[in-house]
């Protein structure tokens, strides 16, 4: 009998006692070092969800809790990680994003997707397993098709194994790309297609199958892009097209109004059919947003995650944790959030205003406390982020740059180079006074330390033991939650002229944020306060670049001209020594000390390039635009 491609991490599983009933199982890092026959993998319920174990285990992510650099490259924070000089050029010193920047085009992994639905049909599973296999591998290769289409445009769409065998006409394995439209199509379909067999999967443990709700929710995402390519594309002065084959990015000539439609209706139906919520609502606090997008425990927001456990874990908190808090050594503050993302988030009476680090005639703000200036906020800032004096972990983050020693009538900034010191006269410093110099936090120039003034909070696990090397984080990184479905809904319904929808559905994600119900009215509802909505909401959870993608936003916000939109700011404090506000902090806002170049978005990197290789194999594909 042919042998399939399947390795013995399939029959590891198998051997598994009882049904699979957790990550463990799921994930399992086995070594492959054999093969099995077609029938003892696909006539077998534990080798099929082996498969499947290993495609969900390689879904393709921008940035992930697994290899976490990338994230500083769109995203609202800065690199603050190892210093060699290849990681600081990509990431802090980076002159242009290159044109193959998130290029993502991978028919191995579409191949094995297209067998596994092939095997299936003549296997003789129960018929209702089946079904639902099948609607997993479909659903997988509907997300893959999306990931590749935000990312390339229109590739081509192959939905059957293809194999060249001697003599046969090459050109028969030559497809062509489809148009970006006809792709998003595709995902949407399918999606409708296999919703209903995925109901089996509603209960899954952690929600690391894919459900009824997750293939909702990608519609939706689809849709929303599709439909806000599709208007914002077009409104461009020079809108994005190809003049070798018509339609492949850009969404030429699409009308956004059935997308949007498409996009709402989705939405609507995860939010109405009640078994996903919206979590923390009703209590909403700093707390009960890091717990609906980190903790497993009873959760209701997360609709499809990428599951760890001990067996299969993660070291974003050991490479992200502050130093204060720290259980190891040569580690953490990777990954810093920015001044920017901070500011983002508003004053709870509404108010979209800068942190009060000067009064209006440029005089430095005194505070008694680190953290007083960034009282009264959105409860998503320390949801998301940590902020100077903010506990976590059982500390409390210890953020000073130096001194500002109080010299007639104005300050002369003296600035630490070693965390955790103290201001003494025998390194003859001006007005020494044996208080603290520099926090155990930094900020510093030097790797593992902040260079922004801040820490993370999303996704660093408060879990003993989770920042040491050997045992890693269990906390599981959310695809899609509740938080995005909402919205999608309010976006959606925006650009339908659906006012009333629209504020329902955003006004519920603020009132979790401490906003109070009904926060915005239809003056508030513009697309520019839905993106930073969406912003503050959805941080480091691998939105804000598609989002100014689709938006057609980057190149104009990200346009590699020095400003507040494109270096990376940092907010410094420092403690007062003499005049009328000795003991108490005052802050300096700054360029990140690390952060060298503007990011530079040009319009060719709306769509990445094909790689030569690719092009030279199959004479059908096109390149992509504005490659200049």
């Amino acid at each position: 009998m042919k042998k399939n491609l399947v390795y013995i991490f399939c029959l590891a599983m198998a051997l598994m006692s009882g049904s699979l009933t957790s990550c463990d199982e799921w994930l399992g890092d086995t070594k492959p070092s054999d093969f099995l026959t077609d029938d003892q993998v696909w006539n077998d319920n534990t080798m099929v969800t082996g498969v499947l174990a290993n495609l969900y285990n390689d879904v393709k992510m921008n940035g992930s809790l697994d290899n976490d650099v990338n994230f500083s490259l769109f995203d609202d924070v800065m690199w603050c990680g190892l210093m060699n000089q290849d990681i600081e050029t990509a990431r802090n010193q980076m002159v242009s994003y290159p044109y193959d920047s998130l290029r993502y085009y991978n028919y191995e992994y579409i191949y094995k997707i297209n067998q596994g639905i092939e095997k299936l049909k003549t296997s003789t599973l129960d018929e209702s397993n089946i079904a639902t296999f099948d609607g997993e591998f479909r659903f997988l290769r509907a997300y893959t098709y999306f990931d590749m289409n935000r990312r390339m445009g229109g590739v081509p769409l192959v939905t059957k194994t293809m194999e060249y065998t001697p003599g046969m006409d090459v050109t028969e394995l030559q497809i062509p790309r489809s148009t970006e439209a006809e792709v998003y199509k595709y995902v949407y379909d399918e999606c409708m297609a296999i919703k209903e067999v995925l109901a089996a999967n509603n209960a899954s443990v952690h929600v690391a199958q894919a459900n009824k709700y997750a293939a909702l929710a990608l519609a939706s995402r689809a849709m929303l892009y599709a439909g806000s390519i599709a208007k914002y594309n077009a409104a461009m002065t020079n809108p994005v097209a190809s003049p070798l084959q018509a339609g492949v990015v850009g969404m030429t000539g699409e009308d956004p109004t059935p997308y949007y439609e498409k996009a709402l209706a989705c939405a609507e139906e995860i939010i109405n059919d009640g078994v996903f919520r919206l979590q923390g609502v009703d209590a909403p606090s700093a707390d009960a947003f890091y717990n609906a997008v980190c903790s497993k425990d009873n959760n209701t927001e997360v609709i499809w995650s990428k599951d760890y456990s001990a067996s299969k874990f993660h070291s974003f908190s050991f490479a992200n944790i502050a130093q204060s808090m720290n259980e190891d050594n040569d580690n953490g503050s990777d990954l810093c959030p920015t001044l920017q993302l901070v500011e983002s988030y508003s004053l709870l009476d509404g108010s979209n205003t800068r942190l009060a680090d000067k009064d209006a005639s440029g005089n430095y703000i005194a505070y008694d406390n680190r953290a007083d200036i960034f009282a009264g906020r959105d409860y998503r800032l320390q949801g998301t982020c940590l902020l100077p004096e903010q506990e976590f972990k059982g500390a409390h983050l210890d953020v000073q740059a130096g001194v500002a020693v109080y010299q007639n009538g104005s300050y002369l900034f003296v600035d630490g180079s070693e965390p955790n010191s103290k201001y003494e006269a025998a390194d003859n410093h001006p007005n020494a006074d044996s208080g603290t110099f520099v926090g155990k936090d930094g900020p510093l120039n030097r790797a593992t330390y902040t260079n922004t003034g801040f820490n993370l909070r999303k996704y660093v696990d408060a879990t003993v033991g989770s920042s040491a090397r050997g045992q890693g984080s269990y906390i599981w990184w959310a695809y899609f939650r509740m938080g995005e479905v909402y919205l999608n809904a309010a976006e959606a319904a925006m650009e339908l002229g659906q006012t009333g929808k629209a504020l329902q559905y955003v006004n519920a994600v603020r009132q979790r944020a401490g906003f109070g119900a009904n926060s915005w009215t239809a003056a508030d509802l513009t697309i520019d306060n839905l993106l930073k909505e969406r912003r503050c909401e959805l941080a480091m959870e691998d939105h804000r670049c598609w989002d100014m993608k689709r938006l057609r936003k980057a190149h104009t916000l990200w346009n590699g001209v020095q400003s507040e939109n494109t270096m990376l700011y940092a907010l410094y404090p420092y403690r007062v020594i003499g005049g009328p506000n000795d003991g108490k902090y005052i802050f300096e806002r700054k360029i990140a000390p690390r952060f060298k170049a503007p990011r530079n978005f040009r319009v060719g990197n709306y769509y990445s390039s094909f790689d030569q290789d690719d092009l030279n194999k199959n004479p059908k594909l096109v390149q992509n635009p504005n490659y200049n």
